[in-house]
């Protein structure tokens, strides 16, 4: 009897060790299978998260460029609207220019046509002076008389 308590112990033994031997690989496999089902998991939700980040990147570049060409669109509205009030400002001051070379020109021939009528004027009254004394003297010849002896 003691030969079969023995091999019962042993077939109990054997049978324990490959009981839990295959409960341990039994274990690993369904901890290993976890392990890299959570691993593909997480890689899977990384990339999803990179992809995500791309798009928000994208998105977020996408409107800073709108951003900045609305801003470039307004900065060379505002040029253009300038640079028409200053060609209107240039415009203004030319005709003003304008007008007032002429007004000049136009003073400028009044001018010289008074210092032309005065130095007539002036030879005028000159001549009508010295007639003016020929005529007293030929008026002292006549009479034989100084002005002052005829007073």
């Amino acid at each position: 009897m003691y030969p079969i308590v023995i091999a019962v112990v042993v077939a109990i033994g054997v049978t324990a060790a490959v009981t839990w031997f295959a409960a341990n690989a039994y274990r690993s496999g369904v901890y290993e299978k976890k392990i890299g089902s959570a691993e593909a998991k997480s890689r899977e939700i990384l990339e999803e998260a990179g992809r995500e980040a791309e798009t928000k990147k994208r998105e977020a570049l996408l409107a800073a460029q709108e951003e900045n060409l609305k801003a470039k669109n307004e900065l060379d509205k505002e040029t253009r609207e300038r640079r028409a009030e200053l060609q209107r400002s240039e415009r203004r001051l030319l005709n003003k220019e304008e007008s007032l070379d002429k007004k000049i020109d136009a003073m400028e021939r009044r001018e010289n046509s008074f210092a032309a009528k005065e130095e007539k004027l002036n030879r005028r009254t000159q001549e009508a002076d010295e007639l003016v004394a020929k005529q007293q003297q030929e008026l002292e010849r006549i009479s034989g008389l100084t002005a002052d002896e005829a007073k």
